[in-house]
């Protein structure tokens, strides 16, 4: 009986998730053909001579991983992976680059978001939660992205010798210096190029026209409704006409005068087609990034008085409700909360894996793991679904079968929480070396090469090591020294 309404189960939410990708190609498709004849301007500038394409992405490499070692940015597989699916979708329909990009939630209340060499965009948690629409999100990330594509920092470097790793290494110190009060270390500014730097930091006037409007035919292109990135401009500067002397930090970097609202406006109003303004993806993020970086026993206390006082919670508020009770250990309620929502094509998946990740807390990992497979099959080599099925079963000691899914992943832009769980599922496995070796991957990821090697060095010496496995090391003990060698050379 059981096997026969998983049976069913499956098959209904096949049939949805293949509905649902119909109707995303349709909206995604539309725009294309009025963009049909409106292609992006090219790359190409004077800062190419200095700052190659190929160049620049090994940068990226560089740079991403300094992020993650100076900034708080989450790791957590649902919000890593919305992030990153948002700002693939608007960079692939429009974009004519093979530039890989790399997409960042950085857990910070401030309304902020940066864009760096390389292909990587940062967006704070306190601009995606101010956002009230998923259009007003993606026109923020178009906008960075537009930075990136335009080449707009290298530009500003043109009458320079050069762009390399210490430039861009001291920019990024510069915008942390700047943006989040982080204290920097041996990479503090200093000396009159720290000064040039930080003078370069806001985007001149021409560049941000420049990227808004590339920014818009990305957002049409991608099946976005460009009115977003005006409407939250116009919120912003709303803001700041409000508190006076509180400048939303986005704008201290990305200039924002009436004209340019205006401007922007009237381009965005040109575009005619179908463009959805929101999702219930975008929502069930913003309410994951509350329950995550807000207090639970606050939310708890929130929603249970919203709820005495006969107020009808929403589905996005029951569901920070629920993971703010399983984190305080009331996986019960969590899990009542859950079901109380109605699930639909669009809202299914978040779901299910809420109830996956509370049984799993619960010790239910068989039920967990049941679900987990079934999903599987329909979002095969999903990260968040993996992550969560080998996490059941490396506690069902089925290291072996977890290291199988997460080998099926694709290796580029991997989420680090993954080495870090594959190291976990390795161990299990009596893989030490495998083990020793995803560590390193982990803390390399965040820019700790130091603990990096010593994690490679012991992978080397495990006891059992095959010699595929010991070539596979070597070469990555060789490339981490490398990298190591050229963060001393500007250190």
């Amino acid at each position: 009986m059981r096997k026969h309404y998983l049976s069913q189960h499956l098959s209904c939410l096949r049939f949805r998730y293949f509905t649902h990708l119909i109707g995303c190609m349709v909206m995604i498709c539309l725009p294309q053909l009025l963009l049909a004849q409106s292609k992006l301007p090219d790359i190409g500038s004077p800062a190419s001579a200095e700052l190659s394409p190929a160049k620049e992405m090994e940068l990226g490499h560089i740079l991403i991983a300094e992020v993650r070692r100076r900034l708080p940015v989450s790791n957590d597989p649902e919000l890593s992976q919305y992030i990153q699916a948002l700002g693939t979708r608007i960079t692939s329909g429009g974009l004519d680059s093979n530039l890989q990009y790399n997409f960042l939630l950085v857990i910070n209340p401030s309304i902020n978001a940066f864009a760096l060499p390389g292909g990587i965009v940062a967006i704070n948690s306190g601009l995606l939660t101010l956002a009230e629409q998923e259009s007003e999100l993606a026109g923020v990330m178009a906008h960075e992205i537009a930075h990136v594509s335009q080449r707009h920092i290298a530009r500003r470097f043109e009458n320079e010798k050069s762009f390399g790793v210490i430039s861009a290494l001291t920019l990024l110190g510069s915008i942390l210096a700047a943006v989040y009060n982080v204290d920097l270390g041996q990479a503090a500014l200093m000396g009159s190029q720290a000064g040039i730097l930080q003078a370069k930091l806001a985007y001149s006037r021409s560049f941000e026209q420049e990227a808004d409007r590339i920014a818009l035919q990305l957002l049409v292109s991608a099946g976005i409704d460009p009115m977003g990135m005006p409407r939250f401009f116009y919120r912003m500067h709303k803001a700041t006409q409000v508190n006076r002397g509180q400048i939303p930090e986005f704008l201290s970097s990305h200039p924002l005068t009436l004209d340019r609202l205006s401007e922007t406006e009237t381009r965005a109003r040109q575009f005619r087609g179908l463009f959805p303004s929101n999702s219930s993806h975008f929502d069930f993020a913003k309410a994951r990034v509350l329950a995550l970086s807000k207090d639970s026993s606050n939310l708890v206390h929130l929603y249970r008085k919203k709820s005495k006082h006969s107020e009808r919670l929403s589905d996005t508020e029951r569901y920070t409700f629920a993971l703010a009770l399983s984190h305080q250990g009331n996986h019960g309620q969590a899990l009542r909360h859950l079901g109380d929502i109605q699930t639909n094509s669009d809202n299914e998946l978040t779901i299910e894996l809420a109830k996956a990740q509370i049984n799993i807390a619960m010790g239910k990992t068989g039920m967990a793991r049941e679900s987990l497979e079934s999903l599987d099959k329909i979002y095969p080599k999903n990260i968040p679904v993996t992550y969560y099925l080998a996490t059941s079963l490396i506690k069902e000691d089925q290291a072996h079968r977890a290291l199988e899914k997460l080998d099926q992943l694709n290796k580029k832009q991997l989420n680090p929480a993954i080495y870090k769980l594959k190291a976990k599922a390795a161990n299990r496995a009596g893989l030490p070396w495998l083990s020793h070796e995803s560590l390193g991957d982990y803390y390399a990821a965040h820019g700790q090469y130091g603990a990096a090697m010593e994690q490679i060095d012991l992978a080397l010496h495990s006891h059992g090591i095959d010699s595929n496995s010991k070539a596979r090391i070597e070469a990555r003990k060789a490339q981490l020294t490398e990298i190591k060698q050229r963060q001393k050379q500007f250190k």
